[in-house]
């Protein structure tokens, strides 16, 4: 199960904003359902990252990988 952490609906989600895993057995796991969960919600334009065990920060998309992480 994925959920938004602070004030971020799931309808307005924003670069910077943290997501977290419940109830996944490994980390690719929780990947793969942060993954869908985006693909689900529309939001191809937002990567994302570990940054903790179950907690993903997202990032917004652009055309250069380096700018979109920066």
């Amino acid at each position: 199960m994925v959920a938004t952490i602070g004030n971020n609906a799931i309808s307005t989600l924003k670069p910077g904003a943290v997501l977290t895993v419940t109830g996944a057995q490994s980390e690719s796991e929780a990947q793969m359902e942060v993954a869908d969960f985006l693909q689900v919600i529309n939001r191809s334009d937002l990567g994302y990252f570990l940054i903790s065990k179950d907690y993903f920060l997202l990032y917004l998309k652009s055309g250069s990988s380096l700018s979109g992480i920066a």
